[in-house]
């Protein structure tokens, strides 16, 4: 998304060929980063390389070679100003900070942190707000975060909430119409049923409310804030609801839903292949099915 927007500026600039050095691909998000985070700018000159790809239109020269660059992303290089996307938006609201445990909220602070790096593969830091934080976190943030631009307390725009326990199922049309996405500061350790609506509640939100669902049922759908976050951008990127959520899951978010769906249909090879469950799994939910099938010595009499 954000390297989209550069490749499409850079275009409207007259610039069709980068020559790039120490930058990892994608090339095009990577450079953005670089010109919004560390404020990098574009050089002019003549760069000799070979042509190692190209990017919405944008062809990237690298090493030794004959093509000819007249342009480089680099650290003194002259300011390029794009326009970056605005939304989506992700507000991660801390209401309920207080009522965590030490170790829930040294949780929620390295998700944090995994939320930024999951956005920069798609936008950057300015594509989230951490909303009512507390000194505590704000601290705890500076003690283990890297450099950053996340901001604070953006108003949300055209939002939905996503919440575990909403009534309504988000589908694709939703996750790609909303402008902002308003997630609960919140790890559920100890099945804190209802939280998100109290935190809606406490901090004033009036949005929709939403749950992702996988085939009807929230079992087997991630519930780490990075992950729903991935699941999110996913389909902003084109693929379909199920396909991110599969794609998001943990073995332990498998193995659940795999047991959940065999112990209702006792179809354990039909479930898992359209699980994508691997042997491993299969075979321990194999186990516990026959260890509580009628007859087994383990199951009740």
């Amino acid at each position: 998304m954000l390297g989209r927007a550069l490749g499409k500026q850079l275009q409207e600039s007259g610039i069709d060929t980068l020559y790039v050095r120490g930058l990892r691909r994608p090339f095009l998000q990577h450079t953005a980063l670089k010109l919004v985070l560390y404020n990098w700018g574009i050089r002019r000159g003549i760069f000799y390389g070979r042509k190692i790809v190209e990017e919405y239109g944008i062809s990237f020269l690298g090493g030794k070679g004959t093509e000819i660059a007249t342009d480089t992303p680099h650290p003194q290089g002259d300011k390029f100003t794009f326009q970056f996307p605005s939304s989506p938006l992700f507000v991660i609201d801390f209401s309920l900070w207080d009522r965590h445990s030490q170790d829930e909220k040294r949780k929620l602070v390295s998700q944090v942190l995994m939320i930024i790096s999951t956005l920069r593969k798609y936008l950057w830091d300015y594509n989230l707000s951490l909303n009512h934080t507390t000194q505590e976190l704000e601290e705890m943030l500076m003690e283990v975060s890297f450099f950053n631009k996340v901001r604070r307390n953006v108003e949300p725009f055209n939002a939905v909430v996503l919440d575990p326990y909403a009534e309504r199922e988000a589908t694709e049309d939703i996750l790609r119409s909303a402008d902002t996405f308003i997630l609960g500061g919140i790890v559920d350790d100890s099945g804190w049923k209802y939280a998100t609506r109290e935190l809606t509640e406490i901090a004033g939100y009036h949005q929709p409310r939403v749950k992702i669902v996988l085939r009807g049922s929230r079992v087997g759908v991630p519930d780490r804030l990075n992950r729903i976050v991935s699941i999110v951008l996913r389909v902003r990127e084109g693929q379909s609801l199920e396909e991110s959520i599969l794609a998001e899951q943990s073995n332990a978010d498998k193995f659940a839903r795999l047991l959940r769906d065999t112990t209702l249909n006792g179809d354990l090879e039909g479930n898992a292949q359209w699980l994508r469950a691997g042997d491993k799994l299969r075979e321990r939910v194999k186990k516990i099915i026959s260890r509580t099938q009628p007859g087994s010595s383990s199951s009740p009499r």
